[in-house]
């Protein structure tokens, strides 16, 4: 499409000119300092004193100059204390409402509604993670690469109908509250009365009843509706009884609808990012095709359908918006800014309209080396370690922090299991598809590995010695003796039970052969991808089964191509990164742990279940048994049932063995984020890119 090419073109113009004006040059890494190996804090600790504060007025449009006097708290310092509240009166009441100056400047000239008629009846209360703040300033962050726009900024403004709080629980959010029937097959959401979109016009049930008519059930925009809306494959049906009740019913319990709203990916964008009253003038059901096609010719858009699907996304900035800020260019741009929403429905516990901060500012960086050179420059506020070379330059970041006056924020998401070893269980070759579907060949295997030994020569630390885990602590407790499974190095018990398994016979080179008596090699088919690292982590595999006898080789793929030959069953042995999930992906959204559709383990079995046996290869007994389990799960009302559940999963998985799992890495450092001092109420941990139950609208600019 003409618009497209236009933006790529612009894109590639931007990136070519970031390069050029970003400085660069190479660090040194020094060892990372004793400070990182400090545990993460938790809520149960004693409550820290408060922060050395300057004398502060009730109201924070009356602030000026610092707030806060002291240095903040480093990552796991203190525990998290922000609270966030369902109304005013869980709060503990709020007599008055305030606002940003600059708002209250619109309200006195007439162009814009006083406070109390642009906040809902009953807005969320926040109760910040250190004080009160200031209203003012801009946070500048940055664009990581070839991305239209911040990923983290974007994360920022996405507020679903249910939320995560600070304390890991679902509560509500967009919707004030919701009701199961007796048997979970219908959910009642009652949506908070009064919230706006950012242009003023009200937030109701017509909204969201115009993502499940015009969108879901619309076949040229929704040609198969996701999943997650339905049971046994059964649609659920959505009706509005009022202007803020929507009302779900499904065919069968599904108490953990109410998980996924408020979890990470769909569906808890889409309910809550559909302007009615702005999208209907690009669909056909509301609007004369002749001059959707003019709007079409209009942005260079060649269908009806790319053009509605741009219109909806946070890349349009006249789509209305439920976030705190509001984007003001169109992307991509070499500076990318937000400003305030002023219908933002949130406040904090002295009434205060949230955000504090005026706006975001984004700047567009080229690669990892600039970002890291960057932020070592106290050039930005808030950055993600994974823009700035990961983990490996954990070292030099720390070196900086004094001189660039910037902190780390602790993140909380699911492991990263890198290097996971995969077999092909419907193998062409009859001999290996035996020998590789008996669990006691995977364990035997997976026992030969000396995981410390990789970890001291590929990681020198960040990463602990795992099978394939969850998310550590409760409920799933991924650092169980669980997830070490056959994860303990003992080459001469590999041996015995190679030997067990009939394989005696060695050839001239020492290597065993198969039960046949054919030579045996194994060929590890290693992505180069994700992670990068996957091809020497294979070599070093590769030395520890030969020491056991096993002959492999190790073939490195790009991405792409792996990906496609690894789904058409065309590889004998092959490794790639992996989740369990945990954390704000719930495990029972994870292909790898339920073997849902796409599950890297066995693509073949995933599809005979998915199509009831009449596509792919039937499974193990144990495979089938996931989907069972996950069933129960789905409908499950009480959380302790669910998460014993979850717990016969994992013990399946560890019993078979379908993964072998070298190394699982720490959230904490592999998500931690880079936070300029000068903005406060930053939460020390639970910090992540991709899910914030930690209300960036409620952090200020303390200056």
């Amino acid at each position: 499409m003409l618009f497209r090419s236009k933006k790529l073109m612009l894109l590639n113009l931007l990136i070519v000119l970031t390069m050029l004006v970003s400085a660069c040059g190479a660090a040194a890494t020094p060892e990372a300092p004793a400070a990182a190996e400090q545990p993460a804090a938790t809520t149960e600790q004693a409550a820290p004193e408060q922060p050395a504060a300057a004398e502060a007025p009730s109201t924070a449009d009356s602030m000026a100059g610092p707030v806060l006097a002291d240095k903040p708290a480093d990552a796991g310092e203190r525990p998290v204390t922000m609270q966030v509240y369902n109304s005013p009166a869980d709060a503990g009441g709020i007599t008055e409402y305030h606002e940003a100056p600059e708002l209250a400047a619109m309200v006195a000239s007439v162009d814009l509604p006083a406070v109390e008629e642009r906040l809902p009846v009953e807005p969320v209360v926040v109760e910040p993670d250190e004080t009160i703040g200031k209203y003012g300033g801009t946070l500048v962050a940055s664009i990581d690469g070839q991305r239209p726009v911040a990923a983290d900024v974007n994360y920022f403004l996405i507020e679903p109908l249910t939320v995560h709080n600070p304390q890991e629980e679902i509560v509500p959010n967009v919707a004030s509250g919701w009701e199961w029937n007796d048997d979970y097959t219908q959910l009642t959401l009652t949506l908070r009365k009064g919230i706006k979109w950012s242009d003023g016009v009200p937030f109701t049930s017509e909204d969201i009843m115009f993502w499940w008519n015009d969108l879901v059930l619309n076949t040229e925009l929704t040609p198969t509706p996701h999943a997650l809306l339905s049971r046994d494959g059964v649609l659920a049906e959505l009706v509005a009884p009022d202007d803020f009740t929507v009302q779900f019913t499904f065919s069968k319990a599904y108490a953990l609808f109410t998980t996924y709203l408020g979890s990470w990916g769909f569906p808890r964008t889409d309910l809550t990012t559909m302007p009615k009253h702005y999208l209907m003038q690009f669909h056909p059901g509301y609007t004369e095709m002749a001059d959707i096609e003019a709007k079409m010719k209009e942005e260079g858009f060649d269908t009806w359908v790319d053009l509605f699907n741009y219109m909806r996304s946070s890349e349009n900035p006249n789509n209305p918006s439920l976030g705190a800020w509001i984007l003001n260019e169109r992307p991509p741009q070499q500076v990318q800014t937000y400003r305030r929403n002023p219908y933002y429905w949130k406040v904090d516990t002295a009434g205060n309209q949230l955000p504090y901060m005026d706006g975001i500012r984004t700047i567009r960086i080229a690669d990892t080396e600039a970002a890291l050179l960057k932020t070592i420059a106290g050039e930005l506020d808030y950055v993600g370690i994974g823009w700035t070379g990961g983990p490996a330059n954990l070292a030099i970041l720390s070196e900086n922090k004094e001189k660039a006056d910037y902190r780390f924020a602790y993140a909380n998401w699911m492991p990263n299991a890198y290097g996971n070893i995969m077999f092909n269980y419907t193998s062409g070759d009859e001999t290996k598809r035996e020998l590789y579907n008996q669990k006691e060949f995977r364990q035997a295997l997976s026992v030969a590995i000396n995981r410390e030994e990789i970890i001291k020569l590929q990681y020198k630390g960040g990463v602990f010695a795992s099978q394939i885990a969850p998310a550590r602590g409760a409920p799933y407790h991924g650092e169980s003796d669980l997830f070490q499974s056959w994860a303990q190095y003992d080459p001469e018990l590999a041996n015995q039970m190679l030997d067990d398994l009939g394989l005696t016979e060695r050839d001239g080179d020492g290597f065993r052969l198969a039960p046949n008596g054919d030579k045996l090699l194994l060929i590890i088919s290693a992505t180069t991808s994700w992670p990068a690292e996957t091809p020497v982590l294979m070599e070093l595999v590769r030395g520890y089964w030969a020491a056991v006898g096993i002959n492999a080789s190790v073939a490195p793929e790009a991405g792409a191509l792996w990906g496609t030959r690894h789904n058409n069953g065309e590889h004998d042995v092959s490794a790639r990164g992996g989740h369990f999930g945990g954390g704000p992906v719930h495990p029972t959204l994870n292909s790898n742990t339920f073997a849902l559709t796409g599950w890297q383990w066995a693509p073949e079995w995933a599809k005979w279940l998915d199509t009831d046996g009449a596509q792919g290869v039937e499974p193990p007994e144990d495979v089938k048994q996931l989907r069972v389990l996950r069933d129960q799960i789905l409908g499950e009302g009480d959380e302790d049932t669910r998460n014993t559940l979850m717990q016969q999963v994992f013990e399946i998985h560890m019993d078979n063995l379908w993964s072998i799992g070298l190394v699982v890495d720490d959230p904490r450092f592999g998500q931690l984020k880079i936070v300029k001092n000068r903005v406060r109420n930053v939460p020390t941990s639970s910090i992540s890119g991709e899910w914030y139950p930690m209300v960036p609208a409620s952090w200020f600019i303390n200056e």
